[in-house]
C-alpha cells in the first residue's frame, strides 16, 4: 500500500501537480477545517502523550494553527503568474518535488503541521513519517491528515521507506540523530548547545524571569531553551535569588501529571540528570524540588557544561566578564544553536557579536522558540522563530535570463563581423583604470592615550604657569 502511495506522489511531483496555486489554496483551507474541528481531540491527544499544562498543549496548538495561517498568506496567485509569464526573472524557482519528514518527537503536532504546510505552500509533494506507535498525537494525526489532504500529494510512511526513494526526496530530518543517507536534505544539529549570559548591566529580575519561564516550561524539553546559564559574579547571588522566585511562582510551579507513556518508575530527565550533578564535587544544589531545580557549578573542569541538559534544571555557572564567557562558549567546541544575551545594548551587541551562534536574542526568549524542533541548517537562510520552516528552504533556484550583457553583444558582433576591435576596447576599458580610492580618514581622531597625554600636559601647563605666575607676583612685590 506504501508503494502504492509513493508512486502515486513521484508521479505528482514529475507532474508538478502540487505546484497549482489554486490546488495549493484548496489544500490549506481543508487541512484548516479538519483541524479546527478536531480541536478537543487534538489536545486531548497532546495533554495525554506529553503531560504539558493546558495553557501549553493550547499554546502549541495555536502556534500550529498560526504557521497554517502563515503559509497561506505566502501563495499568491497574481505574484506566481507574473513570475511564471516573466521572460527574464533572476529571482525564480521551482519546487524541490518530495518532501519527506521525519518528525521531532517532541511537542509533534507543532512539528508535523509547521514543516507540512512550509511545504506544501512551496508547492511540494510530502511524505510524513509516522510509524504506529503508542503516542496519541501520531495516531490522532495518522487519522487527520489522509483524509483532509490529495493523496496524490501527500502520504504517511508507516516505515523509513528504501534508499532509491528517499534519494529523490528533501529530507527533512527534525532530529538531530537521524542517519539519512539521501543528499540534499536538512539537517538540524547533532549536537546542539544553547546558551544564556547575563551581564552585570542586565535587568537581573526580568532576566531571571524569562531564563527560568523556558527552562521549566514544556516540562524542560523546550530544545531551545539554555542548557547553561552564564552570569556575572557580580550579580550572580541576586539573580540566583530571583531566579529561585521564578521557578516557584505560581505560573511556572503547575506541575503537570507524568505522561502514562513513560514507564512505571523509569525516572525523567530532571531527576536522572539531578541525580548525576548531585554526585558531582563541582557543583552545588541551590534548590531543588518538582517544580524545578537550580545548579551552581563550582567547578568548571568537574562539571560538563557542554551536555544538553533535559528537565525542569537550571544549571547556573558564575562569570568574571563578557570575555570570559565568549572564551566560555568558544571552548564548546561547535556554534549554538542559540545566545540569550541580558546585558546593556552595548555590551549585548559585543557578546552577540563574538559568540558563534546561529541566532542571537538579546534581552529576551522568543515565546515562538520554546515550541517545536530546531531550525534545519542552511548555510544561507537564517534561522526563523516563525515560521519555523520558511517556504523558501522548500524551493530551488532557477534564474531565467532573457537580456544579453554589453558583453554578449560585443561578443556576437565580433563573431558576425569577424573582427575584434570591438572586444580589445571593452577589454581595455576594463583593464586600464585604478581601482578607486579607499575613502579613510586622516588619521585625526583623538584616541585613549592621546586623551589621557592631552590631559597630563594640560595639568602640567597649568601648575607650571601658575607657579611662574606666582613667583613673578612676588618678585615684583619686594
Amino acid at each position: 500500500m506504501a508503494g502504492d502511495s509513493f508512486s502515486r506522489i513521484e508521479i505528482s511531483s514529475i507532474e508538478g501537480r502540487a505546484q497549482s496555486t489554486r490546488l495549493r489554496q484548496k489544500l490549506f483551507h481543508s487541512l484548516h477545517t479538519a483541524l479546527r474541528s478536531s480541536e478537543k481531540l487534538i489536545k486531548d491527544a497532546i495533554l495525554a502523550d506529553s503531560g504539558f499544562s493546558e495553557s501549553e498543549t493550547n499554546l502549541e496548538y495555536a502556534l500550529a494553527i498560526s504557521e497554517l495561517h502563515t503559509h497561506y498568506a505566502s501563495i499568491d496567485l497574481e505574484k506566481d503568474l507574473k513570475a511564471q509569464r516573466a521572460a527574464e526573472n533572476l529571482e525564480a524557482t521551482t519546487s524541490v518535488g518530495i518532501v519527506y519528514v521525519i518528525p521531532a518527537k517532541q511537542n509533534l503536532f507543532y512539528s508535523v503541521i509547521s514543516a507540512l504546510t512550509a511545504a506544501l505552500s512551496a508547492g511540494n509533494c510530502v511524505v510524513v513519517e509516522l510509524p504506529p506507535t503508542l503516542t496519541e498525537v501520531s495516531g490522532v494525526l495518522r487519522k487527520i491528515l489522509p483524509s483532509a489532504l490529495d493523496a496524490d500529494v501527500f502520504a504517511v510512511s508507516s516505515t523509513r521507506p528504501s534508499e532509491d526513494f528517499l534519494a529523490k526526496c528533501h529530507v527533512l530530518a527534525q532530529s538531530g540523530d537521524e542517519e539519512v543517507s539521501a543528499a540534499g536534505g536538512l539537517h538540524s544539529n547533532p549536537s546542539p548547545k544553547v546558551v544564556a549570559v547575563v551581564d552585570r548591566t542586565a535587568k537581573i529580575p526580568e532576566a531571571a524571569r524569562a531564563i527560568g519561564a523556558s527552562r521549566v516550561s514544556f516540562n524542560g524539553r523546550s530544545v531551545y531553551a539554555p542548557d547553561v546559564i552564564l552570569v556575572n559574579e557580580f550579580v550572580a547571588d541576586d539573580f540566583l535569588y530571583h531566579l529561585v522566585q521564578a521557578v516557584t511562582s505560581p505560573l511556572l510551579s503547575e506541575t503537570p501529571p507524568r505522561s502514562p507513556h513513560l514507564a512505571k518508575g523509569q525516572p525523567d530527565g530532571h531527576t536522572r540528570t539531578l541525580k548525576e550533578f548531585e554526585g558531582n564535587e563541582g557543583v552545588r544544589v541551590v534548590v531543588s524540588s518538582s517544580n524545578g531545580s537550580i545548579v551552581e557549578v563550582k567547578d568548571r573542569s568537574k562539571a560538563p557544561l557542554g551536555r544538553r541538559i533535559d528537565g525542569r534544571l537550571i544549571i547556573v555557572s558564575r562569570i568574571t566578564s563578557l570575555d570570559d564567557a565568549i572564551d566560555l562558549c568558544s571552548s564548546l567546541g561547535t556554534a549554538l544553536e542559540a545566545n540569550y544575551v541580558f546585558a546593556t545594548p552595548t555590551e549585548a551587541n559585543y557578546t552577540a557579536r563574538f559568540i558563534d551562534a546561529r541566532l542571537s536574542c538579546i534581552n529576551h526568549i522568543p515565546a515562538e522558540l520554546l515550541v517545536g524542533p530546531f531550525a534545519p541548517k542552511h548555510p544561507t537562510i537564517a534561522p526563523s522563530t516563525s515560521p519555523r520552516y520558511p517556504p523558501t528552504l522548500f524551493r530551488s533556484p532557477r534564474p531565467r535570463l532573457a537580456h544579453p550583457s554589453e558583453l554578449t553583444i560585443i561578443s556576437q558582433d565580433a563573431i558576425r563581423s569577424r573582427s575584434t576591435k570591438e572586444l580589445e576596447s571593452w577589454s581595455r576599458a576594463v583593464l586600464q583604470p585604478a581601482l578607486p580610492a579607499i575613502k579613510q580618514g586622516e588619521g585625526r581622531a583623538v584616541g585613549f592615550f592621546d586623551q589621557a597625554f592631552m590631559t597630563i600636559g594640560i595639568v602640567i601647563v597649568s601648575v607650571v604657569a601658575g607657579s611662574a605666575f606666582a613667583v613673578f607676583r612676588m618678585i615684583r612685590q619686594r
